[in-house]
């Protein structure tokens, strides 16, 4: 019955061979799909770099165009002397010549004001330290004038003062480089990031910036959405990732049950051949009527009747576990006797010596008594079974700590490899030596362990030295 329902359980989900088409179907899908992704985001970002560096340019460029004419202003008012009022003037005559397509605009030198004549009076333009947009509405209009039909270049140190001026109130922190002049411009290295032409006929009066570190400062502008893209990568490869895990882990969990089915398979056909021939050694060969033959065969048929029952009961208690919870009867118990209890049972083994050793000044604990022996049991049955040694020497020590009992099972056993450590707590899982699987075991010992310890509400650890021992320690609260 037993082989029957682990067989329909096997049958019910994915073989081996199945698993291993699943895990390249997943991989031929998911690494197109993360590299879609990936490559989306790299292309979001480079669109998102593009239009931060478009934005730049245009904020900056404003800003030049402002400081360039503040500075035109300030060097005007300085070259025609700012203390006398009307000193240094300029009359602009525009006119349009309506038989062509073409309009001039032509500067009159000396004082005037002749009709359709603007007349821009040096001292009464507006002061460089105060905002030209609402001093003066037509600073730009002025300062084109002048750099169009004058001579006249804005002095660097005052341009540089400006720009530093606007690009503050952008919040702009960057250095940078001016360059007057076309050939300044052209000569420029590295090359100028924007250029502007402040003139409306005088292309060899250009001004460009280039600004230091302006890839790194877009970047850190567009910190938000390269974070927001690395979570989305970091997210999108964390859930492959675990999807692939999950598989590996199935993979290995369906191998490991087929072992056991494969095992258990086998201990069951053992004592079902021992009893058939016992039953019929009794019938045939009237064993009936032989008293010591009965009596030899029905203690073969006991024992292994014992074993058939040990396998079943570990196979029920590992299914009532997963399902729920066994009830506890949760008592005072002496500790010295629970112990003694549970390695009597062993220490009547051939070659085994076990070893009590007790530091407690608290001689009661507050525990299930038969949960507790069952725990201690599996893991002197561990230390008495994996044990290679001529004389198998186990010591359980008993030491009393501030909120917990604790006790350590140690072996001078084959030890166990670290590799293997994450994995001793699952179903089904047993420790191999290379190809070698010589000791009997059904892998339930430790996670039945495992599974009653977190009903105690305690732990378990382990510590191994492969060749020379093993040593289990788990602790029950007081």
């Amino acid at each position: 019955m037993i082989v029957k329902e682990w067989t329909v359980q096997s049958g019910g989900g994915l073989n081996l061979r199945d698993m291993h088409s699943v895990r390249k179907r997943i991989w031929w899908i998911a690494a197109p799909a993360v590299l879609a992704a990936l490559l989306f985001q790299l292309y979001w970002l480079r669109q998102t770099y593009r239009s931060q560096q478009e934005a730049f340019v245009a904020t900056a460029t404003e800003a030049f165009q402002k400081a360039y004419d503040l500075a035109i202003i300030r060097t005007t008012r300085v070259m025609a002397g700012e203390s006398a009022a009307g000193k240094g003037s300029y009359n602009f005559q525009a006119y349009i010549n309506l038989d062509s397509d073409s309009s001039a605009m032509q500067a009159l030198p000396g004082p005037g004001a002749d009709t359709g004549t603007i007349r821009l009076d040096t001292a009464h333009l507006p002061k460089g330290d105060r905002n030209i947009e609402n001093d003066h509405p037509y600073a730009h209009f002025v300062s084109t004038l002048f750099a169009s039909f004058t001579n006249i270049t804005p002095d660097r140190d005052s341009l540089d003062k400006y720009y530093r001026a606007q690009l503050r109130e952008k919040h702009i922190h960057l250095p940078f480089t001016l360059f007057i002049g076309s050939k300044a411009v052209a000569g420029a290295n590295p090359a100028p990031v924007l250029v502007i032409n402040p003139t409306l006929n005088n292309p060899a009066k250009v001004a460009g910036v280039h600004f230091s570190g302006l890839p790194g400062y877009l970047l850190q502008k567009m910190g938000s959405a390269i974070l927001l893209s690395g979570f989305i990568a970091l997210l999108i490869t964390g859930c492959i990732w675990i999807l692939w895990r999950i598989i590996l882990r199935q993979e290995k969990l369906e191998r490991m049950k087929r072992d056991f089915i494969s095992h258990v398979t086998h201990e069951l056909k053992t004592p079902v051949a021992i009893l058939k021939a016992t039953n019929e050694a009794l019938l045939t060969f009237r064993g009936m009527h032989d008293a010591g033959k009965t009596e030899r065969y029905l203690r073969h048929s006991g024992g292994e009747l014992e074993r058939l029952q040990e396998l079943i009961d570990k196979v029920m208690q590992v299914s009532r576990l997963e399902q729920q919870h066994l009830p506890l009867q949760v008592a005072p118990a002496g500790i010295r006797a629970l112990v003694e209890e549970a390695a009597g049972r062993f220490s009547q083994l051939p070659d085994v010596q076990i070893t009590l050793r007790f530091e407690l000044q608290q001689e009661q604990l507050l525990t299930d008594a038969h949960t507790f022996h069952t725990i201690l049991a599996n893991l002197l049955d561990n230390a008495a079974r994996y044990n290679d040694k001529p004389r198998k020497e186990i010591q359980v020590t008993v030491r009393e700590l501030p909120a917990h009992i604790s006790f350590a099972v140690t072996d001078n056993g084959n030890g166990i490899e670290k590799q293997h450590f994450p994995f001793l707590y699952d179903k089904f899982y047993r420790v191999t030596t290379g190809d070698r699987q010589d000791t009997r075991g059904y892998g339930l010992g430790l996670s039945h362990v495992k599974a009653l310890l977190q009903q105690l509400q305690g732990s378990i650890s382990v510590h191994s030295t492969p060749g020379k021992g093993t040593t289990f320690t788990f602790q029950l609260p007081k």
